[in-house]
């Protein structure tokens, strides 16, 4: 009896250890790194602006999560037009071929994850 409950308390343990291990999530869409960018071409000046929209726009999050007097709901949709308006300014700092650049990668990070997921 007691191999039984201790071969099923080395297995338990095993199945807790292996979910407990962190699998790194593949990025879906284009990151907007430094790195990223100038990677699609971006200049300096480019990278400073699209950096200071990021940094505003997690500005303008964090308040909105701290806020008490909003519920979840009205937190989320005030962050979907944070996120809207933040990647609409990038992109508009972008040229016409550095945005199909950003297009092609989530395209291709897209059919990744899709891939990923149906195996």
């Amino acid at each position: 009896m007691k191999k039984l409950l201790f071969t099923l308390f080395i297995a338990c343990f095993a199945v807790v250890l292996v979910k407990a291990q962190d699998v790194p999530k593949k990025a879906t869409s284009f990151g907007w790194s430094k790195t990223s960018l100038a990677e699609i071409g971006c200049d300096v000046d480019q990278i400073k602006k699209i950096t200071t929209i990021k940094k505003e726009a997690s500005e303008k999050k964090a308040k909105i999560e701290a806020d008490a007097a909003l519920d979840e709901k009205a937190k989320k949709t005030a962050i979907k037009v944070i996120v809207k308006d933040r990647n609409e300014a990038m992109n508009a700092l972008l040229t016409e071929e550095q945005r199909k650049k950003v297009q092609d990668i989530n395209n291709k990070l897209k059919e990744e994850a899709k891939a990923a997921n149906g195996n």
